[in-house]
């Protein structure tokens, strides 16, 4: 089975105190921040090794960033990627039709039965990206799924809905599915693993390259501007003993109308 896994770059803003939007409006200040591969794409790749480890084939990592994008298809290849590709073109402040639109490309040119993305990324978070460029391909696509299963024709899985729900599909191949957190455990990258991703050469490919022409990416959605939403009025802080601090509970419960 021949496999394309889609990953991204993320700033991790997991242990800043605070979030400030530069000078643009139109972006975070990144400076300080560190940057890692996208959550959901960890349990992305960790499907897709072990697919390919079961089933045989090929399995591809796909970026599309510039070269400092590189360290998330090292990790791809320090975890069981046979081949990195990034297609070198700054898409941060692009919407996802621009970004769905490359990615399409590049696929159509890679042998593929499986296109797996992560449902969703930590900094847009739009989950639409996996849809569209299956959508642009014309192949079946899930989304959200949570478990899986591969023959070699067709795969069957499960997908969340809300409130815990779980719908089951057979699905023919070739497909695009959108992997959720929770489907595996992502392996532990070991130094040896590392050591031999660092050596392997990536694959870079410019727009040229695929014959795309960046008045042919024309965005359907423009940012104008991000705004920190508004500070909320602090906590009421209710002390006492248990009895008193109940009273002081169910009064402020009643008093907002709760109760």
């Amino acid at each position: 089975m021949d496999i394309v896994a889609c990953i991204k770059r993320v700033p991790d803003t997991s242990e800043v105190d605070v979030i400030k939007i530069d000078a643009s409006q139109k972006d975070i200040e990144k400076d300080r921040l560190v940057f890692k591969i996208n959550d959901w794409d960890e349990y992305v790749l960790e499907e897709a090794v072990q697919l390919r480890e079961k089933l045989g084939g090929t399995l591809t990592a796909v970026t599309v960033g510039h070269n400092d994008w590189d360290d998330v298809l090292r990790r791809a290849l320090a975890m069981g990627a046979d081949t990195g590709i990034r297609i070198d073109q700054d898409v941060s402040a692009e919407d996802t039709h621009v970004v769905a639109k490359i990615l399409k490309t590049v696929i159509q040119q890679i042998p593929h039965d499986l296109v797996l993305f992560g449902a969703q990324s930590e900094d847009f978070g739009s989950g639409q990206l996996g849809a569209m460029v299956a959508e642009m391909l014309d192949i079946p696509h899930a989304t959200l799924v949570v478990g899986l299963e591969a023959e070699e024709k067709r795969v069957r899985v499960n997908r969340e809905l809300e409130a815990g729900t779980l719908e089951s599909y057979t699905i023919e191949l070739p497909a695009l599915l959108t992997i959720h957190t929770g489907i595996n455990q992502p392996r532990y990258i070991s130094l040896g693993g590392i050591k031999r991703a660092m050596k392997k050469e990536l694959q870079v490919m410019s727009l040229s390259d695929l014959q795309l022409s960046p008045d042919a990416l024309n965005p359907m959605v423009r940012l104008e501007k991000l705004e920190l939403p508004p500070k909320g009025e602090g906590a009421e802080l209710i002390t006492g003993a248990p009895g008193e601090a109940a009273e002081q509970l169910t009064k402020i419960l009643k008093d907002t109308g709760i109760f």
